[in-house]
């Protein structure tokens, strides 16, 4: 009795930790939400999402799937503030929608408060990223223990990346969130397979889908995870079959999906193989799909010609997307193909079948949950285009990977190739958490731990790293932040094996050791407030040594020189900053004008604000006025102020 009520009071004790980190995680993304200035991307965003929430029009949707705009936006239904839903701005030449000159023109010329806006918008990421805290812990306490959760949820709340991206209006952290718990959910099924667990698999895998595009790599990751889980368990008792009602419901879905992907060919290139083979799989254990002869016949016939056409179609794409995309889709087409033409020959009381079809049930519930995620599907379900708002933001994301998209600092040995990803983690993470979660993957794959939860922890991480090296958009560390969870929890594999270390000398040392430097990181973190964007880890010092690795100015502190400007009673002042923002300027009414580069040499008198990469720039070249001058003030972490006598 005494052994259970201490380990209840333990138990509590871990709670109440986690709940205390929740907190501290809490307020300090609130503190960056309601302190920073709109970001570059926070415009493109606002010019997107509240149209989508309030009007139900589509036509403002940009190239991301709309899932973590609508939860950002909803809150602003209370607000209803002013949009130009009949005024927007449109691209030259074309009545499409400009979507970032629209942002702008909402937040700032409308009449409403950009501030409140931002902050509400806000808000839902917050929640999101205390729910994928939530996560972490609770995964961690299932694989490890509570020690080992605690000090991973622990890495989690003091990264600053986390906190800077957790508290912006953007698609990262929602996709992350997703993404991981896809990982989670995926971990539930392989405990106890169920159809119900494999439901909420695809729920998942769908959200994440209709957060951000590039969480499509869910799909390799979950098809290796599960060869895994097959291979792991050769000799174990098959997984039970799912219900002949189960198996109805889903071929229907599938026949509905099928329908609606024909007309897209993108839609049948990615998700129509899995619904034809699932609708088969499913479907030939149906008697009225399968007897008489001629039915059945007819029925293998109609998946058959789904699958060529899936070919067909890849081969189409050439066109649109040039020949590497399409040789990707083709070559995975055909291959799938292939693979079903084998699986269909395995009974349907085989194990391998039965995986197969929860296997493929999580994709039909993700494709579900794209078509009617979507809210005008109520006006053109009939016309079987579920696809159509999805496809699109597809087609420009494929654009964008084949074309490219970085930015680098010249002379840094950070630069746009397949390196960029790894050593822009290298100078942006923590060392305290690159540390532990190196010691953690070599302990872990040392353990005795399953091959299955190694590859849980492991998979997910490498697979979307390896992605991100081989694309051609090199922009920041946001985007590779959904392997950073995976990261935290091997890190905190360190403390659970600290935690099962017999009672002596070397562990007390070793506690102590990890106590005090994780407290210096916690400080670090606190101290970079709010400004966590710019934030570098120890082995690169401060913002202005990061600055010269890599661009780190987002414009979040646009907001902040307008309202120093105020405060200062600057009559007037120019401004050079790599991410200027003339809607904040003008919206607080300071009188400025964009510096030009024949200043530089000879500036004429008068206050300037320099952006901290034209600031490095100028440190650097020898003729500038500026070279070698101290500014009079700084505006948060980007933003350099002289006055020119």
């Amino acid at each position: 009795m005494n052994n259970l009520r201490s380990t209840i009071k333990t138990q509590k004790m871990f709670l109440i930790g986690a709940a205390i980190l929740l907190l501290i995680l809490s307020l300090q993304c609130i503190y960056s939400a309601w302190t920073l200035g709109q970001t570059i991307d926070e415009t493109y965003y606002n010019g997107s999402g509240y149209p989508i929430v309030r009007y139900n029009n589509y036509e403002f949707l940009g190239e991301h799937p709309p899932l973590i705009l609508q939860l950002s936006s909803f809150p602003l239904l209370f607000l209803q503030p002013n949009f130009p839903i009949q005024n927007y701005v449109r691209l030259p030449g074309s009545n499409d929608v400009d979507i970032s000159k629209t942002g702008a023109l909402f937040l700032y010329k409308m009449r409403n408060n950009p501030q409140l806006i931002l902050f509400l918008e806000r808000l839902s990421v917050i929640f999101l990223t205390l729910i994928l805290g939530l996560g972490i812990f609770r995964l961690g306490r299932q694989v490890y223990g509570e020690w080992g959760a605690l000090l991973a949820l622990g890495l989690y709340v003091f990264t600053p990346d986390v906190i800077g991206n957790g508290s912006l209006y953007m698609t990262d952290m929602g996709m992350t969130v997703f993404y991981f718990f896809s990982i989670y959910a995926l971990k539930r099924f392989f405990d106890e397979p169920s159809a119900g667990r494999a439901t909420i698999v695809g729920i998942f895998c769908g959200l994440a889908f209709m957060s951000k595009i590039s969480s499509l790599i869910l799909i390799p990751v979950a098809s290796c995870l599960f060869l895994i889980y097959y291979l792991s368990r050769l000799n174990a008792p098959p997984v039970p079959d799912p219900s002949t009602r189960f198996q109805k419901i889903v071929s229907v879905f599938a026949l509905f999906l099928l329908a609606n992907a024909i007309g897209e060919k993108q839609a049948m290139v990615i998700f129509g193989p899995f619904l034809l083979l699932e609708l088969y799989l499913m479907g030939r254990d149906i008697p009225r799909l399968t007897y008489p002869q001629w039915l059945r016949v007819l029925f293998k016939i109609l998946i058959l010609s789904g699958a060529i056409l899936c070919v067909v179609f890849s081969w189409h794409l050439k066109k649109k997307y040039g020949i590497s995309i399409v040789a990707l889709s083709l070559s995975g087409t055909i291959a799938f193909t292939g693979f079903s033409l084998f699986v269909v020959k395995w009974s349907s009381s085989d194990n391998r079948i039965r995986l197969m079809k929860y296997f493929l049930t999580i994709w039909v519930f993700a494709t579900l949950t794209i078509v009617l995620g979507y809210t005008d599907i109520v006006y053109k379900i009939h016309r079987f285009v579920g696809f159509e708002n999805y496809m699109r933001p597809l087609g420009t994301v494929l654009t964008h990977f084949e074309i490219g998209h970085g930015s680098y600092v010249p002379g840094s040995f950070i630069i746009n190739d397949w390196r960029y990803f790894p050593l822009v983690m290298a100078v942006k993470t923590p060392l305290l958490v690159l540390f532990l979660s190196g010691i953690g993957i070599l302990l872990l794959l040392s353990s005795r731990r399953p091959i299955l939860v190694k590859t849980i922890l492991l998979v997910p991480a490498v697979f979307f790293l390896g992605a991100a090296m081989g694309n051609k958009i090199n922009i920041g560390l946001r985007h590779i932040l959904p392997i950073y969870p995976f990261l935290f929890l091997l890190g905190g594999f360190v403390g659970a094996s600290l935690a099962k270390m017999q009672t002596g000398i070397q562990k007390k040392i070793l506690i102590t050791g990890l106590s005090i430097f994780f407290l210096l990181f916690a400080v670090r973190t606190l101290r970079t407030a709010p400004d966590y964007l710019i934030y570098f880890n120890e082995a690169v010092g401060n913002a202005e040594q990061g600055s010269k690795l890599m661009p780190s100015n987002w414009g979040e502190d646009n907001k902040a020189l307008a309202e120093f400007v105020l405060k200062k009673k600057i009559s007037f002042i120019k401004i050079a900053n790599e991410i200027p923002n003339p809607d904040i300027y003008d919206y607080h009414k300071i009188h400025w004008k964009a510096a030009e580069e024949s200043e530089w040499i000879a500036p004429s008198p008068g206050f300037y604000a320099l952006g901290i990469g034209i600031y490095l720039t100028q440190q650097n070249n020898l003729q500038s006025w500026f070279n070698g001058k101290q500014p009079l003030y700084r505006v948060g972490k980007t933003f350099y102020i002289f006055k020119v006598p």
